[in-house]
């Protein structure tokens, strides 16, 4: 079921091993009778298995009525569950149960309640103080207490029984927002509900609770002044106003923090909902993202951890044959290499290039073969054309009717379980001197790639370094289930020089990889024709003097659920080449130009070094296809996050999103976002000078003739529903642009 088919109260959520628990109080027995607990259980924090029974009255439990906020922590192993009861003549208070699993089922613990027995209490949490001893924060009602308190008191190792004196913590009318309440008993008073602590990362204590303000039901917040139990608490301003209360805080396995409280405070009528927050000075604040926007993260997440468990390495024999043993003794190694690689098909083994430099022109790899270059050895591309013959794909693509590649030093297509692994080089000596031509979108004869591998399954690329392609260094066409980690790639010596290049794969990591290059560093593209879905790019470094990450421009094919996280990117100080220039054009480039979609895509904890564009997002009609293709209508580009972004030495050009009229990017959230930039000293040009940019190529310096974006910050065009929370851009002096420019139709949210 969803979330919001879902009647409780007092919901909590406790993370464990991946997986999110949701307890609460059930609607319909609230007030009255009851006789248990239940938990609903999620991978996705979207989609809930239960209610399933975690806690039953056998009819040996003291309490029939009021079974109310049940909160489960970890505790020495075993899972504690804190809920509220109540029982004729017996003063509602909190009692503890334990259970060896958060599904249960749970067991009486304490002996009776831990509340003071001769109090009326109600919703206890658990806390383990700096000094590591367990408390339990409580309220005493206010129906009895007429003014409501929060209170805490210690308990023992093991959680059965109270320590020490009670202590209040606060009161409720210590909010200058609380409004006094009227009992049907005739009591008068301020309520207080539903306390929960948590520590920021800032090493501050806050203690959520709820009661009512003149917009109703609310959930507060009280700060310690010394960051633990027991400091003063002072009041700072409420998470929520709006009729819904009893929260708690939990982090999802995304890392994302957020605030779940019961609202409407209405019977039969409640149900949970997720707000994501932001730690702010030490504080809990709201982050005002859109709904997809934390759904996205959570399930691209899961999405991480399954290729994280799906996609391994080169699986083979032990069987191992050198260039030696077919008969190499020197000079050019293609005919032994190729060889050793064929015999190596027959048993799934390696080829294995030990000591030495070993100089070849095309080699095909074949299913099974693992082709290893240890730390000694360094396999060199042949610098006489001649050595590489073309090889044409048996299924036509854009990449062959439009760029011409049909040569490169290693190629695959068709294979199966492949690998190119290993400490050692494969340099492709491509300098202009070897392999002339110019820069160009259009195609680059006689200037071969490093590695093509087309339709290929359970591809494994690993550890070695690689310099110096005549082209791009690395091509993956339609593969399904590739595994791409620790490279070091340096692609400067010649122009068109990406790093890295995944066009319509499926299932695809690349991770732990340091790629510089001339041109793109980690690119996608859709020449193929498929879509690419199911990308995870983490902890790498990549940096280019064009886009350090970017989709297109080849976009014939759809682009869906990628996650980039935990990446510096950007450009170099120096151009090691001296054929471009130092910086990246955009550190984040997203253009679509040939009919395909992006979507669901997020791209988080990002250092961001040397971009003279931050950020750059184009859609229009190029329309490139194969020739008798029919051309596609406009694509689409729409839910994409941006977060957790840190920028240094960026611009001056600025950020900027441009679409067309008929067909505008949609649902963009950039949150959490810090560039310390550099200053115009361009002429400023109005965005109502700019025509529409029809038919230019979609780089960021695509504007650089008229001068930089209008804006310093961002200039968006044609955008629907965009989000900015926390977006900041810094200029390194005076600026003469404003901070935004936002064409008329640009809405936000």
């Amino acid at each position: 079921m969803k979330l919001s088919e879902i009647n409780i109260r007092d919901p909590f959520v406790l993370v464990d091993h991946g997986t999110y628990y949701l307890y609460g109080t059930r609607g319909p027995t609230c007030w009255g009778e009851a006789d248990g607990f239940d938990v609903y259980v999620s991978r996705d924090m979207e989609n809930w298995e239960g209610p399933l029974v975690c806690f039953q009255n056998d009819g040996t439990f003291w309490a029939d009525r009021n079974y109310w906020a049940p909160e489960v922590h970890v505790w020495r192993g075993k899972y504690y569950m804190f809920a509220s009861f109540k029982a004729e003549s017996v003063c509602r208070g909190t009692a503890i149960l334990k259970s060896d699993s958060p599904e249960g089922p749970f067991k009486p613990h304490s002996e009776g309640c831990i509340t003071p027995p001769e109090w009326e209490c109600l919703d206890g949490t658990f806390y383990v103080s700096k000094a590591g001893k367990p408390y339990m924060v409580f309220c005493h009602e206010w129906v009895q207490a007429g003014d409501g308190e929060v209170c805490s008191v210690e308990l023992n190792d093991d959680l059965s029984a109270p320590v020490g004196e009670v202590r209040i913590l606060f009161h409720a009318s210590d909010a200058p927002w609380c409004q006094v309440k009227h009992h049907s008993s005739g009591v008068s008073g301020c309520v207080t509900d539903g306390p929960f602590l948590w520590r920021t990362a800032e090493d501050k204590l806050e203690c959520l609770w709820a009661s009512f303000s003149e917009t109703g039901y609310t959930e507060g917040v009280a700060v310690s002044d010394n960051g633990d139990i027991d400091g003063h608490f002072y009041q700072a301003e409420p998470l929520f106003m709006n009729d819904g209360g009893h929260g708690m805080v939990f982090r999802a396995n995304s890392g994302q923090l957020y605030l779940t409280l019961h609202t409407p405070n209405t019977h039969l009528e409640e149900h949970p909902v997720f707000y994501p927050l932001e730690e702010k000075d030490g504080l809990l604040v709201n982050a005002p993202l859109p709904g997809w926007h934390p759904a996205l993260v959570e399930e691209l997440t899961q999405m991480a951890s399954r290729l994280t468990s799906l996609l391994q390495p080169w699986h083979g024999t032990t069987f191992q044959v050198t260039p030696e043993e077919c008969g190499y003794q020197g000079g050019l190694a293609t005919q032994a290499i190729q060889r050793a690689i064929d015999l190596a098909s027959e048993k799934n083994g390696t080829v294995y290039l030990a000591n030495g430099d070993y100089v070849s022109g095309t080699l095909e790899l074949k299913s099974g073969v693992r082709l290893m270059i240890s730390e000694n050895a360094r396999l060199l591309a042949s610098a006489d054309l001649e050595n590489y013959p073309e090889h044409h794909a048996r299924r036509l693509t854009v990449q062959d009717t439009s760029m011409g590649m049909h040569q490169s030093l290693i190629y695959a297509e068709g294979c199966r379980n492949i690998a190119l692994c290993g400490k050692g080089e494969i340099n492709g000596q491509g300098t202009p001197d070897h392999f002339p031509g110019q820069e160009t979108a259009q195609g680059t004869p006689g200037r071969p790639f490093v590695i093509r591998i087309i339709d290929c399954e359970d591809v494994y690329i690993s550890g070695l370094t690689m310099r110096n392609s005549p082209c791009w260094m690395q091509s993956y066409l339609n593969c399904d289930r590739v595994l791409i980690e620790n490279l070091t790639v340096l692609n400067h010596a010649n122009y068109n020089n990406d790093g890295i290049d995944l066009d319509g794969c499926r299932d695809v990591i690349v991770r732990h990889c340091v790629i510089h290059s001339g041109d793109d560093a980690c690119c996608f593209k859709g020449a193929s024709q498929r879509p690419l879905e199911r990308v995870l790019v983490e902890n790498c470094e990549l940096f280019s003097a064009c886009n350090a990450l970017k989709v297109g421009t080849d976009t014939q094919g759809d682009f869906r659920k990628i996650l980039v996280r935990h990446c510096t990117i950007g450009g170099l100080q120096y151009d090691p080449s001296g054929l471009k220039h130092p910086y990246s054009d955009s550190g984040i480039s997203l253009e679509m130009l040939d009919g395909g979609t992006l979507e669901d895509v997020v791209i988080s904890d990002i250092t961001m070094l040397r971009a003279w564009s931050p950020v750059f997002m184009r859609l229009e009609n190029r329309g490139r296809v194969k020739p008798g293709d029919p051309v596609p209508s406009i694509g689409k580009m729409h839910r994409i996050v941006i977060e957790h972004l840190k920028g240094e030495d960026c611009g001056p050009r600025g950020s900027y999103m441009i679409a067309v009229p008929e067909q505008p990017i949609r649902d963009i959230s950039v949150r959490d976002v810090q560039i310390m930039q550099n200053v115009s000293t361009k002429p400023v040009i109005r965005e109502q000078d700019i025509g529409e940019l029809r038919g230019i190529y979609p780089d960021a310096h695509m504007i650089d003739d008229l001068g930089d974006a209008p804006a310093y910050a961002l200039w968006a065009r044609h955008v629907h529903d965009l989000s900015l929370s926390n977006y900041t851009v810094i200029p390194q002096g005076d600026d003469p642009r404003p901070e935004y420019v936002l064409s008329t139709d640009v809405t936000c949210i």
